[in-house]
């Protein structure tokens, strides 16, 4: 796993953003990948945007592994109740990140 495999996720994000599945009103999402990988989403009903970075304000916040986000996202793993009870996903709104995955076909 490298940063270069996390990168490339995010700057697939935009061609990635679903027609139908789209977020009906706007939704920051911030990303926390270990030290290093920090990434903000913004999705729009008309498009996605992905910044390197914190955001200001985020409507949901996840911290975890990269490792453990590239697992997600690729379908190795899928979260569980118990990941964000031992902390090895943290999120202020666990169920907002169904709306998130929503998106991109991914549920």
């Amino acid at each position: 796993m490298s940063a270069s495999e996390i990168a490339e996720v995010f700057a697939q994000l935009p061609r990635l953003y679903k027609l139908g599945k789209k977020a009906e009103i706007r939704r920051v999402f911030y990303f926390s990948l270990g030290e290093d990988e920090k990434w903000t989403v913004t999705l729009d009903p008309d498009q996605c945007r992905v910044q390197p970075g914190k955001a200001a304000e985020a409507d949901c916040v996840v911290k975890t592994s990269p490792q453990m986000f590239l697992n997600v996202w690729n379908g190795r793993h899928t979260p569980s109740p118990m990941d964000f009870l031992t902390g090895a996903i943290q999120s202020n709104d666990p169920m907002m990140l169904k709306e998130f995955a929503a998106a991109f076909g991914k549920s």
